[in-house]
């Protein structure tokens, strides 16, 4: 077995290496609270890069993306 290319990620995906990295990227800042060390330590960046990426995750946009598509609420039982 070949070690997977960036070609063949972008063939079968359909996008770029890049755009895939700096996503997984904000999703782990997302997911770390924004935690810059953590980024650092996975991702290999530096302390200036990591606080770019951990940046975007108080951002009021985000926020809104984030309930919007966050799926229905749980619904509460009323059984009390």
């Amino acid at each position: 077995m070949e070690p997977v290319s960036h070609v063949w990620i972008n063939d079968v995906l359909g996008i770029p290496t890049s755009r895939l990295r700096e996503d997984r990227l904000l999703h782990e800042a997302e997911a770390t609270g924004g935690d810059p060390r953590r980024i650092c330590d996975l991702f290999g960046l530096s302390v200036g890069a990591a606080l770019r990426y951990t940046g975007t995750v108080d951002q009021a946009g985000l926020v809104e993306y984030n309930l919007r598509n966050a799926g229905p609420r749980p619904r509460r039982s009323s059984g009390m």
